[in-house]
This record gives C-alpha cells, structure tokens and sequence, in this order.
C-alpha cells in the first residue's frame, strides 16, 4: 500500500496498531478515522480467518462514515448487502451492527469474531462494546475504533486510554496539524467554528468536563439583532410542546444569499404554571396559526413525543408536519456552531429564549458520571430552536460534524489495496 501522503502520525498509527485494542482519538478532522479506515483494510487481507463486524451508531452513520469510503478506495472490489447487513471484501465477510442503545448487546451476544472496527466509539452503549471485546475470541484477533474527546469521566477514557499500559491496547492521539489534506485557511476557519467545551473538545482533542453553561460562548452584543431580516426566501417552525410545561413555537427565517443566513424571528411562549391555566391541543393549533400569520413555512418540526398535538394540527389542515430529530447532544452541538460562526443570530424580540441561553447549565452530577446532559429546566425555547436547526439544516448545510471528512482526502489518496 502507498502510504508516502500521509502524515507521520498516520504512517506511525498504521505500522504500530499491532494490540489487541488500538484507539485513534483526537479533534475532529484530525485524519484519524481514515488512517483507522486504512489500517482495518490491511487487517482484513493479512488478519486471522473468520467473520468481521463494523459497529457505529446506526446503520446509516456506518454507510456514511466507513462503507462509502471503502467503497470509494476499492471500488468493485466490496459489495454491500445492506438488507443483510453484510459487507464482502478480499473474500471475507463483514458484519454491519449499529449500536444506538444498551439493548444493541443482544445483536452480538453468542458470536465469534475475528476483528472489529468501531465509529465514534464514545457514543456506543460501554455494554455493547464491552461484550463485543469478548466477542473476538478467534486468536490473533484485533480491535480498531476512532473517537473524539469526550468527557474526562468516560468509559472510554477511564477503563482503557488511561490503562493502556495494564491492557493489551495502543491509542494514538491525533491533532489537526496529522490531517495533510487541510489546508492553514481551512484550520483557521475551523477553530474559530468552536468556542467553550467544543473547543477544547473537538480542536484540542481535549477530555474535559461539560460544566456550567451549555452555550457559555453566548453573547447578547455578538448573537442578537435588534430587528428581522425582511428578506427570507423561506420559513421554517420548531415547537417544543408542552401542558404543564411550557410550549414553545420557534420561527426561523432563512436566506443563504445575506449574512447571517438564518434568524430566530419570532417566538410563542406559553406557560401554564404562570397562567394557571392550561391549554387544549385545539388551542395551541389556533395559537399556532394566528403565529403563522399567513406565512408560508417549508416544514414544521414538532417534538416526537406530542402525538395527539400533531394529530390535531393534521385535523385543522396544518401541512408540512415534521418529527423533529431528537438527538440531543448532536443538535446542541450543531446548533453551538451556527451560533458560533455567525450563520443563526436570535432576534431581540425573542427574550424568552435569550434569557435561556443563560441558566441552560449541563447536569455536573451526570458529568461526573460521564455523561453529558444538560438539566431539564430553562430549555423549552432552546428545544424548539434545536428541533427546527437540526432537523432542517444538518443533513443540508454541509457541515454534518462527522469524525473525518474524508472527501479531499478519498481524492488524492487513492491506495491500492
């Protein structure tokens, strides 16, 4: 294999990851998941005999972040079953399991496998992955997964990074200066994209702690506008429903050709503990349309859970009803960078969800715990505004946060494999 394009982490990560367990941590783009990619290819011609798993968080991050890229390396030489779940490469086959939940544990529960490559190994289930480890009992068999910081608290971190002397591991720990594909323009502007704990996180490749405020970046003098753009070439609706809870209509205003591109416009903020009164769907709906004012909107994404409130709004004719993504990490993290970068800004009129950006604080007690989850109070306005952002813009911005993108590099580093 050609290997002279590569930076000298990733020659060195290649040649060395010869343990049992081998990590490639660091920021995002740092090229670390595509010299793991590399390394799991050469694995699958010279490893022992027997079945392989690949493991991400769904099925669709595993064809994104690992199938199409070998597919663009090899070509014909890999076909992909996805009915199956099966990948055949070099004769031998491949299975493909994603890991959402700690019932994932069940998929591998019995198996024997030869070697195992995982995808953004912190966010699969600790029991998932843990099982899969006695899994690869066939001799000689290897593990290679790559990961971003997480958490100083994280299994990944606590039970192997920081014992990698005790185990039979390796982790190589990547910057963005290993990725050569990048040019100095492209990292600049990267780094300025984070601030806070994505920052330390995702630049730095950094295990710190989520602490104090989730958006901590936020500045009314940076991040709010006075007045709406009068120019939006399109709409779209967050809602976070709510009964005992407040519930929360979000309108965003989107122009890619102006800057910034996209607006929170106006907000509905109801809430029935200041009332004493609560509201019906019937309600809510009416509330809803009087909000829309005639405003053509492109989609409106509600929160999954509310099924007889999206009910009611189909009854009363209301289109374009979408269930929001739900993720919530990824959406505050997306979300974060639209801020961060400039593209969303929050219209002054909107103070209840300016005042949130404020008391929006990450649980310290799941901190330590490992987790990052932020405290269910003072979120409904920063809910709805997630919803519509992450729903609507993720998939379609470009900027779909993935641990490599591997694009420029598929281009240039053609290898024969």
């Amino acid at each position: 294999m050609n290997i002279s394009s590569l930076s000298a982490k990733q020659i060195e990560s290649f040649q060395d990851s010869n343990s049992r367990i081998n990590i490639f941590e660091g920021p995002v783009r740092a090229g670390k998941s595509f010299i793991a990619l590399l390394r799991w290819l050469e694995f699958c011609r010279s490893g022992p005999p027997g079945p392989l798993v690949i493991c991400g968080r769904t099925d669709k991050t595993i064809k994104r972040n690992i199938i199409n890229p070998i597919i663009d390396l090899v070509g014909d030489a890999v076909r992909y079953a996805s009915g199956k779940g099966e990948v055949q490469l070099y004769g031998r086959t491949m299975y493909v399991i994603g890991a959402n939940d700690e019932r994932a544990e069940a998929k591998i529960r019995g198996s024997e496998f030869a070697g195992a490559l995982i995808d953004e190994l912190t966010l699969l289930p600790e029991n998932f992955c843990k099982m899969l480890l006695s899994r690869l009992s066939v001799h000689g068999a290897q593990l290679f997964a790559s990961t971003n910081a997480d958490s100083p608290f994280h299994w990944v971190k606590t039970d192997f990074i920081n014992r990698k002397h005790e185990l039979n591991c390796s982790v190589f720990s990547f910057n963005i200066d290993d990725n050569p594909s990048l040019s100095e323009d492209y990292k600049n502007d990267l780094k300025n994209e984070y601030q806070g704990l994505w920052y330390k996180r995702y630049i730095q490749g950094l295990w710190v702690l989520a602490e104090g405020t989730v958006f901590d970046f936020f500045e009314d003098e940076i991040h709010v506008i006075p007045f709406s753009k009068e120019n939006a070439t399109s709409y779209i609706i967050g809602i976070d429903y709510g009964t005992t809870n407040p519930c929360v209509f979000s309108l965003i205003g989107h122009n890619p050709s102006v800057y910034p591109n996209m607006w929170l416009e106006k907000e509905y903020y109801y809430d029935s503990k200041k009332t004493l009164r609560q509201k019906s769907d019937y309600e809510y709906v009416q509330d809803l349309i009087d909000f829309m004012d005639g405003i053509s909107v492109d989609a409106i994404y509600v929160d999954p859970s509310a099924a007889s409130f999206k009910q009611e709004l189909r009854r009363n004719g209301v289109q374009y009803i979408r269930d929001a993504k739900n993720d919530v990490l990824p959406g505050i993290r997306f979300t974060g960078q639209l801020l961060m970068n400039g593209t969303l800004k929050i219209c002054s009129c909107c103070e209840n969800t300016i005042k949130e950006f404020s008391t929006y604080v990450w649980d310290s007690k799941a901190s330590k715990k490992g987790e990052d989850k932020p405290i269910k109070m003072n979120d409904h306005g920063l809910d709805a505004l997630r919803y519509a952002c992450f729903s609507h813009f993720f998939e379609k911005s470009g900027k779909k946060m993935l641990e490599e993108d591997a694009e420029s590099m598929e281009r240039s580093w053609r290898v024969n494999i």
